[in-house]
């Protein structure tokens, strides 16, 4: 099983041939108050964009022997996929830009 920097290499790979934009990574330093210690920011393009990404990073995680977790969905515009510590924000771009999660990871 790769380690979680292999893993997470895997999953901007995946990311970038999908064609989702604005990827940003933040890594964390472990503690006991967090679960993940990385996160990816990306914005999808459209609703079905977004869900067609989300389910192949699923199927990726799930062969790989991981099990990841999907929150939200494509209609509301923001999805979240977790395994091994590892978080993915799929976003439409108008909420990513409302929500802006970037700020509040960078002052963390």
């Amino acid at each position: 099983m790769p380690n979680n920097e292999m893993l997470l290499q895997g999953i901007l790979k995946i990311l970038d041939d999908k064609k989702v934009v604005d990827i940003a990574r933040f890594d964390m330093p472990v503690s006991s108050r967090k679960l993940s210690n990385s996160y990816v920011i990306a914005s999808g393009t459209s609703a079905r964009h977004m869900q067609s990404v989300a389910d192949y990073v699923y199927t990726h995680l799930k062969k790989g022997g991981f099990f990841p977790t999907v929150e939200g969905n494509s209609k509301s515009g923001w999805m979240l996929i977790e395994a091994s510590g590892i978080e993915i924000h799929l976003f439409k771009p108008e909420l990513r830009e409302y929500y802006n999660l970037e700020e509040l990871l960078q002052a963390t």
